[in-house]
Order: C-alpha cells, then structure tokens, then sequence
C-alpha cells in the first residue's frame, strides 16, 4: 500500500526576495558640504572670539549662561581694516538680524534648529552633483549654528564688523531713527555667510527655473 505525496515533500516555487535599497551619498558632496560648513562655523567663532580678547583694547569677558546685554561692553574706538570699507567695533545683538525681534532667544534656536534640520534634509535630497547647491545650504547652516552657539551659552549674538564707517548717506537722507549712516548695522561672519547662501541659492532657483521654462518652450 503506498502513500500519497505530502504537501511539505514538494517543491513549492519561491519568488526571489524584495532588496531594499538605503539612500546614500557620494562622499564628494558630502565633503564639500560638511566641509564649508565646518569652515564658515570655525571662522564665525574664531573672529568672535579674537574680537571680544582685542578690539576694544582690553578683554571683554561674557558670562556663560547669563543675560550679556551690550551696556557691559566698554566704550572703544573702531579697530580700522580698511579705510572707509571696514572697521572692528564690538557689540551684541540680542535679536535676530538688523537687530529684529530683541529678547526673544529661544524663538531664535527654536528657529535655527528647524533650519538645521531643514537644510540637512534639502542637501540630501538634492542633485547629486548640484555643488553650487551644496555650497549654499552648507554657508546657511554654518551661519546658523554661529549664531545659534552664541545664542545658547550667551544669551545674544556678537558682532563686531562695521561697514563704510564714517560714510554717510547724501542728500540728507537717513534711516528710521536718524541714521545717517550708510551701513549703520553691526555683523559678523555667520550673518554675512547667512545673506550670501540664502540670496546666491534664490538666484540659483530663479537661473534653473528660467533655463526650465526656456528648455519647454525649446521642445513646443
């Protein structure tokens, strides 16, 4: 007497498994980007702090974890670079930039942090070989942890760049409050690498949408 075949002696045909695949980076982007925004934090903060040990003639010393307002930095006279281009003159912002939102740190990391993580998340989803790209987003997170770092341990940015000192506006033009200053506004490193990624990138998107619109009217 035989037996019938058993379920579990036959061969049952198997579909081949499902890879995932992890999205990954080349490392030249990755260097690129990591690397200019190590470069633009590590000259923000080395300028802040070779500023604040000289430029008003003695160290100006901030507390960590303290409320710095500027009244605690002593009267100076500017630090000339470049006549009439660039002068060094301390001070702290404890707003954003051009002095906007004064008091509110928190907001501001609060702020800086979502940018952070805003601009770690474009850079790896963009181009792979978009360098341009990659330079923009690592100059506005350098900046952005400047001064995010200064926010965290002193409770206000500091700045210490003066533009076209002693140059004033013609005509007898001034700004809101009566400067008449051509540049009346102190910065630093981390706002100006701010400024240039975020304009240089809107210029970017505006050059790669016209070559877009152009290439569809190419094609119709």
């Amino acid at each position: 007497m035989t037996t019938s075949e058993l379920e579990s002696d036959r061969l049952i045909p198997t579909s081949p498994k499902t890879v995932k695949t992890v999205r990954t980076r080349p490392l030249v982007p990755v260097f690129l980007f990591v690397g200019i925004m190590l470069l633009t934090l590590g000259a923000d903060l080395l300028i802040k702090y070779w500023s604040f040990e000289n430029v008003a003639g003695s160290a100006v010393q901030l507390q960590a974890a303290a409320r710095n307002v500027p009244q605690q930095i002593p009267y100076h006279d500017p630090m000339q670079v470049v006549p009439y281009v660039l002068s060094l003159r301390l001070t702290l912002n404890t707003g954003a930039i051009f002095g906007i939102g004064k008091g509110a740190q928190w907001v501001f990391v609060a702020v800086s942090v979502i940018a952070t993580g805003l601009i770690c998340f474009l850079f790896w989803r963009s181009a792979v070989k978009a360098y341009p790209v990659h330079i923009c987003y690592a100059l506005i997170l350098g900046g952005a942890l400047g001064n995010m770092y200064d926010r965290v341990v002193y409770n206000a940015v500091r700045d210490m760049f003066w533009l076209f000192p002693g140059v004033h506006l013609p005509f007898g033009l001034n700004w809101p409050g009566g400067n008449t200053e051509v540049y009346p506004w102190l910065f630093n490193v981390a706002d100006a690498a701010l400024i240039v990624g975020v304009l240089t990138l809107m210029l970017l998107v505006q050059w790669a949408d016209r070559q877009q619109r152009k290439h569809a009217k190419t094609v119709d």
